[in-house]
């Protein structure tokens, strides 16, 4: 009985290091094994990422050829291959360009070539050279994520019926991160007046990977006269772009941030650090609690996942969540063994926990945590698991999940948007908390007002999804849409116990990825906390911005009753027209909108224009005149958008033209409250309104909630900054 794939063949590649994104050659070679490959039967390489293989044009990127010892025709995703008179075989293509083949999740794609009128015997060789330059093409392009191990992994059909296995030990490359663009310095949200904690400076690149070869001289300044700051230092090879710094302190109580400079002028401004005179009943936590790695459908490893939060993302708690169908055994008793290994209460806290991924008719996507750290996996279906030993342990619709949960405080589980989303009819109170609002995936406030228009009893959160192996730093890449998300939690103490309670009293927020300071009371009582009054509420909002606010906003439930005056103009000298676009095309995964298209001004001019939320470095707004801009835009929820000074008249007029929508308006009849043209799809939409050209980045302010009704009240607070990103605050459940 064969109890290895050895007889499959082998396959050799490349190896070393390369940048992110650069372009490059890279030849895979498969030795046939010793079944050989029949007439009919198959050879797939595959990757995760990148660039997209073609056949046609030997000048254009991704050129890609193949060569076989033997004298027989190949096809290459029904694409024929002419044959040479040697036995070399050659890819020219056809008139498809698009290489179609599809392979099982992880891979999803892969390049495909069958074999026709012969056979392969034990020893051929088939080379395939991805990037062939000999014709003119600069290569193929890598992804734009670091990886440790980026595998070119082969699977072979020998008998050709459709199943394909993988040759062992399939080759692979390191993919790093590029030269540095930007530093980032992180700390916590709040400290205590002389009371050490750390802090952690990165530099990363264009893309939000850390940067590798980065060994710039950092120093520390803040306003704090006092401070006990660390020493200047200069980064090396092991950093990896990385590195933390312990025993910082700060000594005057207030607002603080800390700014770094390096030797080549690059510097960055920490989050807004509050700095306490004394140890708070509640503190500010930060975590990206949802992600998955290279043994479901991301990449990198548990041990790497997991110490990029706690040392490169530096926040205070995770957990792992990969795709329950794809969870093995011993993967699942290996996660364990990591969430034991990284718990360090007081410093870095780790959960138990998996995705319950069962198809939305059944459910949806929830993220499954545990209080413990050895506990029963309790899968939704073992489609790709060949072990079906305990496949009485699956439970489907979820409601059967819950039935065997039932009763159980020491289990909780979120409901989420991915490629699927959940499915808020199996809502259930005992086990439900907070809804995840916010991914890598895209922003889902339709998923937020559904559940306030449902009454759901839910806080926020967000988090990353992060399938890149960075949680806690997630770029968009990939398909993935938008950067990743935080939770904020307001704990006792950094303990599962005490983070456990704060979900379960919904003292958290969500938001893009930024640790933006948000305090929302009511009466002596915090966001996410129940209470009953026969007075008219008065919500007390404090926010700490990491920059510049636009918006500010009240809802009470899935109803928006108080947008804050903070940021109207006071007269035309301050005034900027901002037109802001957003959505998404469905609930499901082809969710991007594209956005591409501009804008014309006629009888009047553009003075001055500025981008608003812009998530890939290829996108944005360029100026084609004094009269007209153009962009490249796409959205997953999210909103992007310009601010335009203008020079104008009563007549002056924009128009602007995408492809979801194009409209007409006249700036004079512009205010602050905006004027909204409906998109279609999911929430798209266009906002246009007034807005100040100066903001603070810090607000506090006192509503009386005039618009109470009488039973349950839902109070919550969302926010945008200027750079776009969000925050969204849990609601105070007021019964009046």
């Amino acid at each position: 009985m064969r109890t290895d794939n050895s007889w499959l063949g082998s396959a050799e590649g490349p190896g070393g290091s390369y940048i992110v994104g650069s372009y490059g050659t890279f030849k895979i070679v498969y030795t046939v094994g010793k079944y050989g490959i029949d007439d009919g039967g198959s050879i797939r390489v595959a990757r995760r990422g990148g660039m997209r293989p073609q056949v046609d044009d030997p000048k254009a990127p991704g050129y890609t050829t193949v060569t076989c010892s033997r004298d027989v025709r190949l096809i290459a995703d029904s694409i024929p291959i002419t044959r040479t008179l040697s036995k070399e075989i050659e890819l020219f293509g056809s008139a498809r360009s698009t290489l179609r083949a599809s392979h099982i999740r992880p891979f999803w794609s892969a390049f495909q070539v069958d074999v026709k009128d012969g056979s392969l015997y034990e020893g051929d060789q088939l080379v395939f050279t991805f990037g062939d330059t000999s014709r003119g093409s600069p290569g193929i392009q890598l992804k734009t994520s670091r990886e440790a191990e980026y595998l070119f992994k082969v699977f072979v059909d020998p008998f050709g019926t459709g199943l394909y296995k993988p040759v062992e030990g399939s080759p692979s490359i390191t993919i790093i991160g590029e030269m540095v663009s930007q530093i980032q310095v992180v700390g916590p949200s709040h400290v205590v007046a002389g009371s050490p904690f750390d802090v952690t400076v990165r530099a990363l690149d264009i893309y939000g990977n850390r940067s590798d070869s980065y060994g710039g001289k950092v120093s520390f300044e803040t306003k704090d006269s006092n401070a006990g700051l660390p020493e200047s230092y200069e980064f090396i090879g092991k950093d990896a772009g990385a590195h933390r710094f312990p025993n910082v302190t700060l000594k005057k109580p207030g607002l603080q941030r800390i700014t770094v400079r390096d030797d080549d002028g690059l510097h960055a401004v920490s989050n807004p650090i509050q700095v306490l005179e004394r140890e708070p009943e509640l503190k500010l936590y930060w975590g990206d609690a949802h992600g998955q790695t290279k043994e479901t459908v991301g990449t990198g490893s548990v041990p790497e996942y997991l110490s990029f939060v706690r040392d490169v993302a530096a926040l205070d708690f995770t957990a792992w969540q990969g795709n329950d169908f794809q969870i093995t055994i011993p993967l699942w008793e290996h996660v364990k063994e990591q969430i034991r290994r990284y718990h360090d209460p007081g410093k870095f806290v780790t959960f138990l926990g998996y995705e319950w991924s069962g198809l939305t008719p059944g459910g949806g996507d929830h993220n499954i945590y545990f209080l413990g750290d050895d506990e029963q996996l309790y899968r939704s279906d073992h489609w790709l698991i060949e072990d079906k030993v305990d496949e009485d342990t699956d439970r489907y619709p979820i409601s059967e999940l819950w039935e065997t949960f039932r009763g159980r405080k020491d289990v909780l589980a979120i409901p989420h948007v991915g490629g699927r989303h959940a499915n808020l009819d199996f809502y259930d109170p005992e086990f439900i908390p907070v809804i995840e609002v916010h991914s890598n995936h895209g922003t889902f406030e339709w998923f937020l007002l559904e559940a306030m228009r449902r009454r759901m009893k839910v806080g926020f959160i967000a988090a990353s999804d992060d399938h890149s192996s960075r949680p806690g730093l997630t770029y968009p890449s990939g398909g993935m849409t938008t950067r990743g998300g935080y939770t904020g939690v307001y704990a006792k103490e950094l303990t599962r116990e005490g983070l456990w309670e704060a979900f379960w009293a919904r003292r958290t927020y969500g938001t893009t990825g930024e640790r933006i300071i948000v305090h929302v009371m009511s009466d002596g009582h915090l966001m996410g906390e129940e209470y009953s009054t026969d007075k008219t509420p008065e919500i007390k909002v404090k926010i700490v911005g990491t920059a510049p606010l636009h918006e500010v906003e009240i809802y009470n439930w899935d109803e928006l009753i108080y947008r804050h005056p903070f940021a109207e103009p006071k007269d035309d000298s301050e005034k900027l027209i901002k037109i802001e676009w957003s959505g998404a095309r469905v609930r499901s995964r082809p969710k991007v909108v594209t956005w591409d298209g501009g804008l014309k001004v006629k009888n009047g001019r553009i003075t001055d224009h500025t981008e608003f939320a812009f998530d890939y470095p290829y996108q944005g707004v360029e100026k084609v005149s004094d009269s007209e801009l153009r962009w490249r835009s796409t959205t997953g929820g999210d909103p992007d958008g310009v601010l335009l000074r203008l020079e104008g008249n009563d007549e002056t007029e924009v128009t602007f033209d995408t492809g979801p929508t194009t409209f007409t308006f006249k700036p004079k009849d512009i205010q602050y409250e905006a004027k909204v043209i409906e998109a279609g799809g999911l929430n798209q939409r266009v906002k246009v309104s007034t807005i100040r050209d100066e903001l603070p980045d810090t607000l506090e302010f006192s509503y009386k909630a005039n618009s109470t009704m009488n039973g349950l009240n839902a109070y919550w607070v969302r926010i945008v900054q200027a750079d776009g990103t969000m925050a969204w605050t849990s609601p105070i459940f007021i019964n009046w």
